[in-house]
């Protein structure tokens, strides 16, 4: 009978060690850059037929902008964060006006979906799904 040639317990150790070591960090390394331009449409039944395109700043600024069909757009700035799949929108204020209230977008993929927002300001639909966009706008 043939003996078997023993592996001493460090290196078996270290046989599972250095795999697992390898996919956390490469795991923890791969932080998604959210910045860039997402589109979206009002729901068809919207009378306004409106168009948003949202202009996320690598610098943390953003750019949301309507457009109404056959009208002037309507551009409002204001910034951006990002924690986890959660990106917040804070804006400026307008004029004399306060800011519009945040909106809370979850981020997955290529899309930016809205969970939280203000319905007296974007209605109880509230902002629809805004997908990334190849479109270049002011610099991004």
């Amino acid at each position: 009978m043939r003996a078997r040639p023993r592996i001493p317990r460090s290196l078996l150790a270290l046989c599972w060690l250095i795999p697992a070591a390898c996919a956390t960090l490469l795991a923890g390394g791969r932080e998604t850059d959210v910045s860039g331009v997402y589109q979206g449409h009002a729901p068809a039944k919207d009378a306004a037929r409106r168009v948003f395109t949202l202009s996320l700043a690598s610098d943390g600024t953003a750019m949301l902008t309507t457009q109404y069909i056959g009208k002037d757009d309507v551009t409002q700035h204001g910034r951006w964060t990002h924690n986890g799949s959660q990106i917040v929108l804070t804006f400026d204020p307008i004029g004399s006006n306060g800011p519009l209230r945040p909106i809370t977008f979850r981020h997955r993929d290529h899309e930016l979906s809205p969970v939280h927002w203000d319905p007296n300001e974007w209605g109880r639909a509230g902002p629809p799904v805004l997908h990334r966009s190849h479109v270049v706008q002011g610099g991004l």
